[in-house]
């Protein structure tokens, strides 16, 4: 009997899932077809930007990548060609260029070289110039020294050394000349810097002191206009007046009720 019973619930529940559904189908079959059109517009519209949102996130991040590989590269290349000419000029020769390049960045950016106080900044040929020197200096020390490293040396050995030493000093003293030069003209690009500066100053001074001039005059003007058009008689002056005339009305009337 229990059985029959069950049987009976799950065919009411079945019988009421039936008409839920078809109630919703007919729901749905009610909504207008132009709220489909939308709806369907709407959701094509939000999928159109889920992608672009995707495809913009993995664009940037590639971007991110490809900006990071790149400084790495050139990070790498700057030491490769730190290195290489480290190689070829000396590392005490490679710094003083490395020092002249600085002195030149300082004087291309330096305000004095932009407004064109310094003429011609162009130091590509003295740069040239310091690297040729300490280069062929380098080759001459490293020929010297595996001349030197033979066995038994010939006077005539000894001669061609002693003159590559010198030639070697005559190369690199005359390369950091060249280098300190450029040092000097970043110092003195510098002082001509902190010269257009304090111009730059006082002209700004003397323009306040213009301004204020002029408010001061106007001011000036304004009060002894003032001080012209302001009454004989003041307030105050009035009020002592009187106070006097109340004395002299009062010792008047002590003079008489003496007399009596």
């Amino acid at each position: 009997m229990s059985s029959k019973k069950a049987d009976s619930n799950d065919g009411c529940l079945g019988m009421g899932g039936l008409m839920l559904l078809f109630l919703v189908i007919g729901g749905v079959m009610m909504i207008p077809k132009g709220v489909w059109i939308g709806l369907g517009v709407l959701v094509g519209l939000a999928v159109v930007a889920w992608l672009g949102v995707i495809v913009f996130q993995e664009v940037d991040k590639r971007k991110q990548v490809r900006s990071v590989e790149l400084e790495k590269q050139r990070k790498a290349a700057a030491v490769a060609e730190k290195q290489a000419r480290t190689e070829r000029l000396g590392s005490e020769n490679a710094r003083s260029v490395d020092l002249a390049r600085s002195a030149v960045e300082q004087i291309v950016e330096s305000r004095a070289a932009r407004e064109g106080w310094l003429g011609d900044v162009d130091f590509a040929a003295d740069i040239e110039g310091i690297e040729s020197d300490f280069a062929r200096a380098q080759e001459l020390r490293m020929v010297a020294n595996e001349l030197k490293d033979l066995p038994e040396p010939s006077p005539e050995d000894r001669r061609l050394l002693a003159d590559a030493v010198a030639a070697t000093d005559r190369l690199e003293n005359a390369g950091r000349a060249r280098v300190a030069l450029i040092a000097d003209c970043a110092r003195e690009a510098a002082l001509v810097d902190e010269s257009l500066s304090d111009e730059d100053q006082r002209a700004r001074t003397e323009e306040q002191r213009e301004e204020l001039h002029r408010r001061l005059s106007t001011m000036l003007y304004g009060a002894e206009a003032s001080a012209t058009e302001s009454p004989s008689e003041s307030a105050a002056d009035q009020v002592l007046a009187r106070v006097a005339g109340y004395r002299e009305i009062k010792r008047q009337i002590a003079d008489t009720a003496g007399t009596e």
